[in-house]
């Protein structure tokens, strides 16, 4: 039956998103750029009118979006109009695929982090939305239009916040697959070549790909998989010094006293086997929606060139609210796109270009001026010597977007879209080589985030560019050599199989992403618990800083959490002593240690007190110290005894 509904839910957004498709089709060149256009156009225009007004839940969009969009798909879709969707629809199964078979929203990676900021937009209100992992602030210290989107989906299918996550993951991959297709459908006429660039960027990895085995040995359990898919991403820097191989260590020996610098960068096919649904992944729609518009405007005779432009110009400033990170090398995409033309003696549509920007900033000025005070201050700064990156090290990392680099180059200014690509992509590699990000992080870290962000940005962008023009080579030895690197970032496949295979399934169809903790008794009781109470603030234990368990309870049950992850609450606003403050109450509540515990938890506003099978196995003795503590003011209510241990949740008395 969930199976049913989840095809229904799956079926209903596909195809009201087909219907918008049709209807921004009379403006834009093919059906994957007019359905993200009319997408992201209907996204910020309600993005913006919620900053003034919250709309509340819209579960009834649907039902009369689905009767509008039934008959006007009726005439396209029976004279074969439903193939122009299969580039949506075969990459969002994929990925559903995996999201169905591993759909835990828990305390790995960033999960819980996203699920908070989605559960942020999901009530409706007024914009900026009230942080259920700081329940007397508002959620104004990050750029969350990706969560915002997906929150908004929830809302009109009538999703809690778990599934609207994994959709949302579904959907955004879906679209960024959707828009590569739309360039290389402009490139290649072959169905294979077409496919193994498209394969390149939903399940390759970098350069490292192939060389996983001879560093690592064979992929042939849970663990030794999973070593391999973080390896591919976090090579420099920390995978590097866990080569376990002879040939390994000779490829890459240890260098005495010298400390290595982490220089990760992830692709879309690492963040399938993660299950992120963080804003890198609205930056790679949108990079491949600004270069699908790019190459349609290649079209010398395209009708359509005024509105490409405009959507053009209007996916830089996006990038403000989607991943702000990538705002200087979507701007320097665009200028070099202009200079191009220029260059070239065409038009690059400057007036459009600049209207279309200026009427994404109006749109998103609401949201800027709530950000804007409150958002990291950091500023470029040039790589010091130690800082960069090994160069065989870089070269591992590299070596397939080089390769396909020098292919383009080596096609001559003849080809002048193949060569400015190819010199573009090494130029802005050697501009991330001497400038980073001068943020909050030092050390080993120094280039973190900036090669997280940025590398990140390049490579999808190149593989697809300088592969697709490389494949379209008129000599067939270039065709081949292109093809060698395509293929060698998609041996990335092989430790993916290898996960499905060994990884445990346990939560497999518990597509709210809960299963981890309703395969517990002790827990489900608690989840159950909580979803059926009335809203209020949930107090859990902590045991770290972050990347812990702590508010699942409150996330998954749409209750709002005393306090979230301390360290990323801290860094998103500022390091305000406060919050560490309040995580150290927190941890001495737990342990009955709290000096005037209940004073704290009234000005705290504590509805439910969480006693789970974690907080047991952290402080077994604190419970009945507790349960004398709070008796004059919660009640307890027993949810399971266990072997005469009990769990269940305090609550206030009213």
């Amino acid at each position: 039956m969930h199976l049913i509904y989840l095809a229904l839910t799956a079926a209903i957004l596909l195809v009201n998103l087909a219907a918008l498709g049709r209807l921004f089709n009379l403006y834009f060149a093919d059906a994957q750029l007019a359905r993200a256009a009319g997408t992201l156009t209907l996204l910020t225009a309600l993005f913006f009118i919620e900053h003034f007004i919250g709309l509340g839940r819209l579960s009834w969009v649907w039902p009369l979006g689905t009767l509008i969009s039934v008959p006007l798909l009726f005439k396209h879709w029976k004279t074969g109009g439903w193939r122009s969707e299969l580039p949506l629809w075969l990459p969002f199964a994929y990925v559903f695929a995996w999201r169905f078979v591993f759909p835990d929203i828990d305390g790995q990676s960033e999960h819980l982090t996203d699920l908070a900021f989605i559960s942020n937009y999901l009530g409706g209100t007024q914009l900026p939305p009230p942080d259920v992992w700081l329940p007397a602030y508002r959620f104004d210290i990050y750029y969350g239009f990706l969560h915002y989107a997906t929150a908004l989906m929830g809302r009109v299918l009538a999703l809690d916040a778990g599934r609207a996550m994994n959709f949302g993951f579904c959907l955004t991959i879906a679209f960024s697959i959707s828009l590569a297709w739309s360039v290389v459908s402009h490139f290649l006429t072959s169905r294979w070549k077409k496919s193994l660039v498209t394969a390149a960027l939903l399940v390759g990895g970098t350069g490292v790909a192939p060389l996983l085995p001879v560093l690592y040995g064979a992929a042939n359990s849970d663990q030794t998989a999973i070593s391999q898919l973080w390896a591919n991403t976090r090579f420099a820097g920390l995978y590097d010094q866990q080569i376990n191989t002879v040939a390994g260590q000779a490829l890459f020996p240890k260098i005495e006293g010298a400390v290595p610098r982490e220089l990760p960068l992830e692709t879309l096919s690492y963040y399938i086997y993660l299950g992120d649904l963080h804003p890198p992944l609205a930056g790679f729609a949108l990079l491949l929606f600004a270069l699908a518009l790019m190459i349609r405007l290649e079209n010398k005779e395209e009708p359509k060139a005024k509105p490409l432009a405009f959507a053009l110009g209007a996916s830089v400033p996006l990038l403000l609210a989607v991943n702000a990170w990538n705002l200087p090398l979507q701007g320097l995409l665009v200028l070099g796109w202009c200079t191009y033309r220029r260059a070239g003696q065409q038009a690059c549509y400057l007036k459009y270009l600049i209207a279309g920007a200026g009427c994404a900033l109006a749109l998103l000025y609401p949201f800027i001026n709530s950000y804007a005070p409150n958002a990291l201050s950091a500023g470029f700064a040039l790589v010091t010597t130690e800082d960069h990156t090994p160069l065989h090290k870089g070269l591992a990392i590299w070596w397939p977007v080089l390769l396909l680099a020098a292919l383009a180059l080596g096609q001559g200014p003849k080809n002048r879209l193949a060569f400015w690509s190819g010199a573009g992509v090494l130029l802005l590699l050697a501009l991330m080589e001497f400038i980073y990000i001068d943020d909050p992080l030092s050390g080993t870290y120094n280039r973190f985030n900036s090669t997280l962000k940025w590398w990140s940005w390049l490579y999808p962008a190149a593989l697809l560019l300088l592969g697709s023009t490389a494949l379209n080579s008129p000599r067939r030895w270039q065709q081949y050599l292109a093809a060698v690197p395509l293929i060698a970032v998609c041996l990335y496949a092989l430790p993916q199989a290898q996960y499905w295979r060994y990884h445990p399934k346990t939560s497999m169809g518990q597509f709210a992403g809960d299963g981890w903790l309703k395969n517990d008794t002790v827990h489900r009781a608690i989840l159950n618990h909580l979803r059926s109470a009335e809203k209020g603030i949930v107090l859990e234990g902590l045991d770290r800083g972050s990347y812990a368990p702590a508010s699942a309870f409150a996330l998954h049950s749409g209750q709002m959490a005393a306090l979230g992850w301390p360290d990323h609450e801290s860094l998103w606003r500022n390091q305000t002593p406060f919050i560490q403050t309040e995580a150290n109450k927190i941890r001495a509540f737990y342990h009955a240690s709290l000096p005037n515990a209940d004073t704290w938890l009234k000005s705290q506003n504590i509805r439910y007190i969480v006693w789970s099978r974690f907080d047991q196995a952290r402080s077994p003795e604190a419970f009945t110290a507790l349960s004398a503590q709070l008796e004059p003011h919660y009640t307890w209510r027993v949810l399971v005894i266990e072997n005469g241990i009990e769990f269940g949740v305090w609550e206030q008395r009213r």
